[in-house]
Parts: C-alpha cells; sequence; structure tokens
C-alpha cells in the first residue's frame, strides 16, 4: 500500500483543483492506497507545509499548472533529496506535464501516478526560486501581462502569441549579459528564453536538444528583430529549428549570472508568473527531481 499526499490549491476560483484532489483520491483508495489531501490557499503556505513534513512524504501528487509544480521544485531547492512526485494536471498550457508525456485528462494522469515508473531529472532554480518550465525576460517576459484568465482558457497557448507579436513591436530591446565561468556574452534583445524541456507555450517540439537530465541551461536569444519577419520565426518556433536561425543565438551553460548592462529595469518571468527582475543567479541540481511517468515511455 503506498501513502500518497495531493497538493492543491482550494483559494477561490480554484475549485477545479479540490475535484481534481477528490477524485484522485477515490480511485487511489479503491485500489487500497492511502491518500491525505493537503489544500493550501498561498504559494508560501504550500512551500512551508512541503518543507516542514518532508520527512513524511513519499509520494507527493500535485494539482495544477506549470506555476503549481513550481511551487514543489521551490520547496525542494534546499532539500538533500526529493520525494516521488505525479502530476494532476490543471493548468491553462502545462508545458512540464507535456514534456513528461503526462495526459491531461485526470482519470488518465491518476492512472498514471498509481500505474507508472519513476524518472530523475535535473532541478534548473535561481537562488530562491526553481524553474519547472521556463525562464524569460524583457519582452517576452511582458507578453503574459495583460492576458486575463478566461482568455488564457479561451485560446491557450494564441493569446500569449497575439499579445507577444504586440509586444515584440512596440517596445525596445535589453542590454543584457550572460557570465558563466571564464565566458562572457552580450546582447541587445527583446527576446531570451530558458526552457527546462522541449516544450514551451503549449508547443511540445520548440527545441528537441533539452534533455531534462543533461545538466545544461538552455538559452535561446533572439539578436534582432524585424516585425515582417514574425511570421517566419514563428515557424521556426513550432518546427524546433529557432536554435538555427540566423537572427538567434544559443547558448548551453552549467551556471549562469545573468545581468542588465545599462540602468533600464529587466523583468524576469519564471513559469508564467513575476519573479523580480535582473540580475539572476542559475544554478543545476543534476537529477534531484523523481517524477511519475507513463509506463511506456
Amino acid at each position: 500500500m503506498m501513502k500518497y499526499t495531493v497538493l492543491y490549491n482550494q483559494s477561490a476560483g480554484k475549485a477545479d483543483s479540490e475535484k481534481r484532489a477528490q477524485q484522485f483520491k477515490v480511485l487511489a483508495q479503491a485500489t487500497q492506497h492511502k491518500v491525505v489531501l493537503v489544500g493550501t490557499t498561498s504559494r508560501e503556505q504550500a512551500i512551508k507545509y512541503i518543507q516542514e513534513n518532508i520527512d513524511n512524504i513519499k509520494t507527493l501528487v500535485v494539482v495544477g499548472g506549470d506555476g503549481s509544480i513550481n511551487t514543489v521544485f521551490s520547496a525542494l531547492i534546499s532539500m538533500k533529496a526529493s520525494p516521488v512526485i505525479g502530476i494532476l494536471p490543471g493548468g491553462t498550457v502545462n508545458n512540464f506535464a507535456r514534456a513528461m508525456n503526462i495526459p491531461l485528462d485526470n482519470e488518465k494522469a491518476t492512472k498514471v501516478i498509481l500505474n507508472g515508473k519513476g524518472i530523475t531529472t535535473d532541478l534548473l532554480h535561481s537562488d530562491q526560486r526553481a524553474i519547472a518550465s521556463s525562464l524569460t525576460l524583457g519582452t517576452v517576459a511582458e507578453m503574459a501581462k495583460g492576458v486575463r484568465q478566461e482568455e488564457k482558457q479561451r485560446w491557450g497557448s494564441l493569446t500569449y502569441l497575439v499579445n507577444g507579436i504586440k509586444k515584440l513591436v512596440t517596445t525596445k530591446p535589453a542590454s543584457i549579459q550572460i557570465k558563466a565561468g571564464e565566458q562572457i556574452h552580450q546582447f541587445n534583445t527583446r527576446f531570451l528564453l530558458i526552457t527546462t524541456t522541449s516544450s514551451i507555450g503549449g508547443f511540445t517540439k520548440f527545441n528537441p536538444e533539452v534533455g531534462v537530465d543533461d545538466h545544461q541551461i538552455h538559452i535561446t536569444i533572439l539578436k534582432r528583430f524585424s516585425p515582417w519577419r514574425i511570421m517566419g520565426y514563428f515557424s521556426y518556433f513550432i518546427t524546433g529549428q529557432i536554435r538555427k536561425l540566423n537572427d538567434a543565438s544559443y547558448l548551453k551553460l552549467e551556471q549562469a549570472n545573468i545581468s542588465s548592462l545599462d540602468d533600464k529595469k529587466v523583468a524576469v518571468r519564471i513559469d508564467g508568473d513575476e519573479a523580480g527582475e535582473l540580475p539572476v543567479n542559475l544554478y543545476v541540481k543534476k537529477q534531484f527531481i523523481k517524477i511519475i511517468v507513463p509506463e511506456s515511455d
């Protein structure tokens, strides 16, 4: 008999998360497993619960999208080991779940948790925050601002694309420096994207080179931008070829410090949520996170 701790957001407007958690409990208990439901109302409360109860959590099931997974991963940054983690996807885009081939259907995802296999992935993180799926800077980080929840639910990734095109056309590039040991790279860019998997924005083939256990930070920078080439950029984006674009630079680093080269404030967004401004330090905790994925993978 297994014991599952199910973490979900019980804040107003998150009734679906509780429903998914309850459905998991019914199916898991039907096969004689023990289930403990833990509803939280804030990121801080969820992190505190995980850190204070880590010794009693064997399998942690997180209900939600990339933001919820980020909360769990962030709680584990200072831990010596990770519990086994199962995912019941409940977000709008679900980049991490898609990359792990975890079904978005709740019943199918439950069966993966109960019958799947465990794999080990790296944990990419800053000094205080994990990066489950992506980190963006500047203009790209502004894409999600002003996007209403109902728009995300109705149009999904297309909403970010339309809003992003507007931002790319109307904003100025940021001057940044990326330092990794003796390496120093400087760019003027409107587009910097760091990904931990091959999936971004709901597109699962963005960068086939990314391995969840390759110990690398994968950074894509668009060095030049032309409004007339937007559709061309997009075609490279969805086919996994953007790193081959002449206007782009692609870096693979084991650690990095990213800073602004002028007085301009450069916004940072991690897994879709605001995460302050530059500078930011990035590290890789190698083969640390334990995820349950479909047995057939």
